[in-house]
């Protein structure tokens, strides 16, 4: 399970916003970027190896954005425990 604090933000185009999850016990790093053509999520582990890019420009591909991270994190758990 993914938990985060809820907050509104608002973002200007090029502004990089940094937040760190936590996952089944474990901590990874997101950066959000808003672009004119969407928004740019990639997600790193507390080493700041990136684990996986993805580009969104609507709410469906964030969704599906969303459940591949899931996929992601759980793949590097299972790799590296």
């Amino acid at each position: 399970m993914i938990t985060r604090r809820a907050k509104t933000m608002y973002y200007k185009f090029g502004e990089i916003k940094n937040k760190i999850i936590s996952f089944n016990g474990f901590e990874f790093k997101v950066s959000a970027m808003k672009k004119h053509d969407g928004i740019s999520i990639q997600i790193k582990d507390m080493n700041n190896i990136p684990l996986k890019s993805f580009h969104v420009v609507d709410l469906s591909e964030l969704y599906f954005a969303t459940d591949a991270m899931r996929d992601v994190i759980n793949e590097w758990i299972e790799e590296n425990t």
